[in-house]
């Protein structure tokens, strides 16, 4: 969930400047919509009209929750593609683009599926999962079509609600910034997700509370703030809905690989130039191993992204730093560069060490996570004081961002110092940490304490059996 902030104003003052004129909806593509437009009062009610008119043509259209929408007929065979209206053959088309940005981590083709397990919540029964992973791989297996439409096949049915949301809020701020041409700002949040066009009027940037994954609570404290200049943010998660059967509660996001709800999957905020991306990265996100989403955000122009494990451990991309909000966060001290050595070991049945590398504060708390390779939790747990702070309470998350073992040699990564939110830590004292662990061979851990923040030499420790040789350096560049 994501909270604009703003004061509920309705006109403006006589004398004063003009005060931003905002309205709240219910039952807006099932939920609430909050619109703000600033700097056209006279023309800001044609805005909201406007907005809401493309709203409501467009949920007609793209719905798959009304049976005489276009995209349910489509899916019924009862419309052909050469008549579908252009919105529906564009959101097909994009569908069919994120799915093969993911890998299939985002999917369209489910609708089939989802039906399934509405219908299992209604009956209170799970349905048979192999029966559901053989229609999820068939799904997947059939060609994209060459314009990016498909035709509704035998077990095909679409359901865009992944990216339907974010296609429908910049249609509708396009239709408001043309009814309202002179207006300087305006904001649109359909339940939680929203785009943002130029500035609110007494302010030079629109600042968004992002809430808690794990405590979607209304009036929570948020875990970051941001600042948006004509973009968009969307968030998706596991915890606010979903299907229960019985005593268990199920995600409502399936996996597209097997038709299942995903368990211990993490969350995701989204922030794009436009809400189409936005959202339907938000959904692939909560898919995709973590650290892969983080990649896909950071190739994605104007893309920035905090994905939080199901455990609550964030992980913040190269852009979402520079998000937040300049009052929330300053300008970190000089980054360090870390050199470690995994030492060639001449030993029978040697075994690439499993390794983990994070800052720590001085007293022991956890900052931020910088390397884990090993992609198996049975071994990574043979990593104690990496385990206690991260792996222990979220072995999925700790998989997700592991990469595979390495070779004996020298490698280099480095500290933007940040910590795992994307906050700029203080200048003061901290401690490097390598941990690593062999089968068949032993286990080490160095602790390396540094100042951040004034000194500049290199620092050095020696690792004597399963890390070599440790430098901490300062990046001057």
């Amino acid at each position: 969930m994501i909270r604009g902030m703003g004061l509920w104003l309705a006109l403006a003052s006589p004398g004063l400047a003009a005060a931003p004129v905002q309205v709240q909806r219910e039952g807006v593509l099932g939920t609430s919509l909050e619109m703000q437009v600033d700097g056209d009062e006279m023309r800001a009610s044609r805005a909201v009209d406007a907005a809401l008119g493309e709203i409501a043509r467009l949920e007609q259209q793209l719905s798959t929750w009304r049976e005489d929408s276009a995209l349910s007929r489509y899916n019924d065979g009862h419309l052909a593609a050469e008549r579908l209206p252009e919105a529906v053959s564009d959101v097909l088309t994009r569908c069919e683009h994120w799915r093969a940005e993911t890998n299939g981590a985002f999917s369209c083709r489910l609708g089939a599926l989802i039906a399934q397990w509405r219908q299992a919540d209604a009956d209170d029964q799970v349905p048979e999962r192999m029966v559901l992973r053989r229609q999820a791989r068939a799904l997947a297996a059939i060609d994209a079509a060459p314009k990016g439409v498909l035709d509704p096949a035998i077990g095909l049915r679409f359901d865009v609600d992944g990216i339907a949301k974010g296609y429908i809020l910049d249609r509708a701020l396009a239709r408001a910034r043309r009814a309202a041409p002179r207006a300087t700002g305006i904001r649109i949040d359909i339940g939680g997700d929203a785009v943002y066009w130029g500035h609110p009027e007494r302010g030079d940037a629109w600042r968004v509370d992002v809430a808690d994954p794990k405590r979607p609570v209304d009036n929570q404290p948020g875990i970051a703030q941001v600042r948006l200049a004509s973009q968009a943010i969307a968030a998706s998660g596991h915890h606010s809905r979903g299907y229960t059967i019985g005593r268990r509660q199920l995600s409502h996001i399936l996996d597209p690989q097997d038709g299942w709800p995903l368990s211990y999957a993490p969350a995701a905020t989204v922030i794009a130039n436009d809400a189409a991306t936005a959202d339907a990265l938000a959904t692939a996100l909560t898919v995709m191993p973590i650290r892969d989403g983080i990649a896909l955000v950071d190739r994605i122009e104007g893309a920035a992204a905090l994905v939080v494990s199901d455990a609550g451990i964030p992980f913040a991309s190269a852009r979402w730093p520079s998000a937040l909000d300049a009052g929330a966060v300053s300008a970190p001290p000089v980054p360090v560069l870390i050199d470690y050595e995994i030492p060639a070991n001449a030993v029978d049945r040697y075994r690439k060490p499993y390794l983990a590398v994070w800052i720590e504060h001085e007293d022991g708390r956890a900052v931020r996570q910088l390397h884990v390779l090993g992609d198996r939790s049975r071994w990574l747990s043979e990593l104690p004081r990496w385990w206690r702070h991260y792996g222990r309470n979220d072995p999925a998350g700790a998989l997700g961002i592991a990469r595979p073992t390495r070779a004996p040699g020298q490698y280099t990564l480095a500290w933007d110092g940040r910590d795992d939110r994307g906050r700029a830590m203080p200048a003061g004292r901290y401690v490097l940490r390598v941990e690593a662990a062999r089968e068949h061979g032993g286990h080490e851990d160095i602790a390396l304490p540094f100042p951040l923040g004034g000194a500049t030499s290199p620092l050095r420790q020696q690792g004597q059996t399963e890390i070599g040789r440790l430098v901490l350096r300062y990046d001057k560049t």
